[in-house]
């Protein structure tokens, strides 16, 4: 079985994942932590099929029956922040590769770790960016949350990227879409971490 993230199924034979492939709707990747071809995910790549296969089938009769607008906020709305956790992480990966203007290495590629750095812990860091040259490496997290966030995130990424075990000097990055504690930002004003909310990806 080829189980797809962002879709609820799975797929008996290696031909459909291909064809799948081939259209752009779903996309393999390999976690940067991990050598080629030893470790592959397989995620949606088009946003419009992930809201479709996350949201519509399992509400079909509120939506046939004309209901949505009045169970959305509960059937829903209330699952959004989770739903836009890999689109908010491909769009911070995309904004450091891209657009950001002033970043501390010269990025080679960036994507996520992968594997397991302790028993019973995951060691998934949203943002693994690889430099060129050098053992300076990208650690980041994103977050698409309404609420705000403290070092206790920052503590978190360090704690990964101890684990990481590839670089000797790690560049910390949170991306949150609620903001920062004042104790995060003071963590900013000594150089320890770079914070960036959700409009800052749009200036």
């Amino acid at each position: 079985h080829w189980v797809v993230h962002g879709w609820r199924g799975e797929f008996d034979r290696i031909e459909d994942l291909k064809t799948l492939i081939d259209l752009g709707i779903v996309k393999k990747e390999t976690p940067i932590a991990e050598k080629p071809g030893k470790k592959t995910i397989y995620m949606l790549s088009d946003n419009f099929f992930r809201f479709w296969y996350r949201f519509v089938p399992v509400n079909m009769s509120a939506i046939g029956s004309g209901r949505i607008a009045k169970t959305y906020s509960r059937a829903v709305k209330q699952y959004l922040p989770d739903y836009m956790g890999l689109i908010f992480e491909k769009m911070c990966q995309d904004y450091l590769l891209y657009y950001s203007d002033s970043l501390p290495v010269e990025l080679s590629e960036i994507g996520q770790s992968g594997g397991q750095i302790e028993e019973e812990k995951a060691d998934q860091i949203d943002i693994v960016g690889t430099p060129v040259e050098g053992k300076g490496y990208i650690i980041g997290s994103c977050k698409y949350r309404n609420e705000k966030i403290g070092v206790d995130e920052l503590e978190l990424i360090r704690d990964y990227a101890s684990f990481f075990g590839k670089g000797n000097c790690y560049y910390y990055y949170i991306f949150f879409k609620g903001g920062f504690t004042d104790g995060l930002l003071q963590a900013q004003e000594r150089g320890e971490v770079r914070l960036i909310t959700l409009e800052d990806l749009y200036t």
